[in-house]
């Protein structure tokens, strides 16, 4: 019987993380945004039954405290960038046991998909294997069994680099699996997939543009229609339906609320902003 994995997520603190995608979302979002791709992503490889322990790198407190709450260990970060991370956790949990790291950036991963990719890793006991990003350029697992060495070479190119480090290529059919979060257009092939739980509230189904935050401006509790003072400058009217989507029996003026955008560019959802109870 195949040995059950222990799971290394390496995240770079939530200030400094996804670059690219703070160029594409809105500032408030962007903190929220890469919290939740880091949760769903968690919560998928905890939901994976060849999984025996994952274990979070971070520094980032208030992460730590939300991935143990799910259910994963953290370690320290040692700092040093993203190999030293994983070179960290792999030492901490010893080499007597399958390790394989997962990027942190894969909202639409199924754990049928990691088990199937771990599983095809434990076929060459004596190699790491690896499974490249959707572009075939970058790398979102790297795994390695028992006794075998674990070459940590993310970055640029790091699919090619893992390969020249001794490791196999694995092309099974994990759509979520391949798929990372750079930018929003990413996000958007990501939501083809089926987002996470909490990814989804902040990026709806079929949205192309992020949501944002705002005041309100006008509400007519009769009608159920008002507007916002979106924090870009934007007035923006909505209708009964997106205050109906909210949930809340009445808004105040000047009060703090999130939209969640149809495709379209309407207002289709109302929402409370909140950073926790994902």
């Amino acid at each position: 019987m195949t040995d059950r994995w222990y799971v290394v997520v390496p995240v770079k603190p939530l200030p400094v993380a996804k670059s690219r995608l703070r160029a594409d979302v809105p500032a408030w979002l962007h903190h929220q945004l890469v919290r939740a791709l880091v949760l769903d992503s968690v919560e998928a490889v905890l939901a994976c039954p060849l999984v025996a322990a994952t274990v979070v790198v971070t520094a980032d407190a208030e992460l730590a405290e939300a991935v143990t709450r799910l259910g994963a260990r953290v370690c320290p970060d040692p700092g040093g960038g993203l190999n030293a991370a994983v070179t960290a956790a792999a030492e901490q949990i010893g080499p007597a046991h399958p390790v394989a790291v997962l990027t942190g950036d894969l909202p639409a991963v199924r754990p049928e998909e990691i088990a199937a990719a771990l599983h095809a890793a434990a076929t060459s006991p004596d190699a790491a294997s690896f499974v490249p990003d959707a572009a075939g350029t970058g790398t979102t697992m790297l795994a390695a069994p028992p006794g075998v060495p674990l070459p940590p070479r993310f970055g640029v190119d790091s699919a090619a680099a893992h390969a020249a480090a001794g490791a196999r290529r694995l092309t099974g059919d994990w759509p979520g699996l391949r798929r990372d979060v750079d930018t929003a257009a990413d996000l958007v092939a990501a939501a083809g997939y089926g987002l996470g739980r909490r990814t989804r509230r902040l990026w709806p189904v079929g949205a192309t543009v992020p949501g944002m935050q705002g005041t309100v401006a006008e509400f007519d509790p009769d009608t159920q229609t008002g507007a916002l003072l979106l924090d870009d400058g934007r007035r923006q009217r909505f209708e009964a339906a997106a205050f109906a989507a909210s949930g809340l029996r009445l808004l105040r003026l000047g009060q703090r609320v999130q939209v969640e955008y149809a495709p379209d560019g309407t207002i289709q959802r109302i929402a409370v902003p909140t950073m926790r109870g994902y």
